[in-house]
């Protein structure tokens, strides 16, 4: 079966890499990799790349990207988006799709491919982010979705009440804890080597996207968050936003707060999935809004201060300290990590075991249909 899968950006990368492996692997799979988005984008380092590095061909991509982040900028983009994947979809003869998450870019190209009746595979349904305009996206793919493979039992309930049905829904786990069991990670020594950041000085892991839903209320969040930081003895490596809407405009905030101390703010666009996971690893604790402290921190035995609302509605297990955007409240909750044992808590995200579960559904239903 023919099978193509769409990545527009280097958070969906390290997701995808276990079930990109399995399906190159297994001969019943014809691969194609469509990348787009930021991924295609020297501003946003062309993160294709890193398909190329690691062995996947990319059978399109796809340049739909408009480099302003304002609501105009973004819907236009959108509707770029769905004029190039079109043309794709009338062109190849695909089986299924597969589509990760909650990106507007990932919305405009499955929704293009609905007057073409082709199934699609939904990674990441069910999931809740009152503080970004993603949950829209999110709910829609999933309406325009036949398979869906959730994250846990309360994602997978969620699904099933937008879609009115059961079917087609199944909890896998979260596919990017596969890759815990197949990344070699670096030591701290590899790691200070290839980055020039030396793991071994505590270190906090900061990474900040814009909530695109209080969009005017960012900079005031992000400047609260740089306080505490500035109040607290870490060195902090800090991974810069994805591109949403006013995004330009935290990457601006950021780059200037951390040009006034180079060396307790250690700034790097993309680490990759074998380097952030690394990071993951040597870290004392993980700061700011991001997924992957919602998701794969806690298989790295690692508490999580998760500031504000972006991922609020998400499932999380008691790594993960909900704060206000606030200096004293993002203080306390450091204290409260301080005083607390190591963490020996089970990830509710799954067992690692993702891809293979999607992979056997997959081949399953289709084997049977031909």
């Amino acid at each position: 079966m023919k099978v193509a899968v769409i990545s527009c950006g280097r958070s969906d990368y390290s997701i995808y890499l276990p079930i990109l492996k399995k399906l190159k692997e297994d001969s019943f799979f014809e691969l194609q990799i469509i990348a787009f988005g930021t991924h295609v984008s020297h501003f946003f380092g062309k993160t294709v790349e890193m398909f190329y590095k690691d062995g996947f061909n990319v059978a399109h991509e796809v340049e739909s990207l408009i480099l302003g982040d304002s609501p105009e900028a973004v819907s236009t983009g959108m509707g770029a988006t769905i004029i190039k994947f079109s043309s794709i979809w009338a062109r190849e003869n695909y089986d299924l799709i597969m589509v990760l998450g909650d990106r507007f870019e990932m919305f405009s190209a499955i929704a293009s491919s609905v007057p073409f009746n082709i199934p699609v595979a939904h990674l990441h349904g069910g999931e809740t982010t009152l503080g970004a305009i993603d949950d829209k996206f999110r709910h829609c793919i999933t309406s325009m979705s036949q398979f869906h493979f959730a994250t846990t039992d309360g994602h997978a309930k969620r699904i099933s009440e937008i879609i009115g049905s059961n079917k087609g829904v199944y909890n896998v786990g979260a596919p990017a804890l596969d890759n815990l069991k197949d990344l070699n990670l670096l030591s701290i020594q590899e790691f200070k080597k290839l980055w020039g950041i030396d793991m071994s000085i505590p270190t906090v892991l900061f990474t900040f996207h814009p909530e695109t839903v209080a969009i005017d209320q960012n900079i005031k969040y992000l400047r609260e968050i740089c306080k505490a930081m500035d109040a607290l003895d870490y060195r902090f490596l800090i991974t810069m936003p994805n591109h949403d809407t006013f995004g330009s405009s935290v990457r601006d905030e950021i780059l200037n707060f951390t040009q006034s101390d180079p060396e307790k703010y250690k700034v790097v666009e993309v680490l990759g999935a074998m380097g952030y996971y690394s990071a993951m690893t040597h870290c004392e604790f993980l700061l700011g809004n991001t997924s992957s402290g919602i998701i794969e921190a806690a298989s790295f035995k690692k508490y999580v201060i998760n500031v504000g609302d972006r991922q609020k509605g998400r499932q999380s297990g008691s790594n993960v300290i909900h704060v206000p955007a606030s200096k004293q409240n993002i203080l306390s909750a450091v204290e409260h990590i301080k005083s607390q044992p190591e963490l020996n808590a089970e990830n509710i995200y799954g067992n690692g075991s993702a891809a293979e579960q999607i992979l056997d559904i997959l081949s399953n239903y289709f084997k049977t249909k031909k």
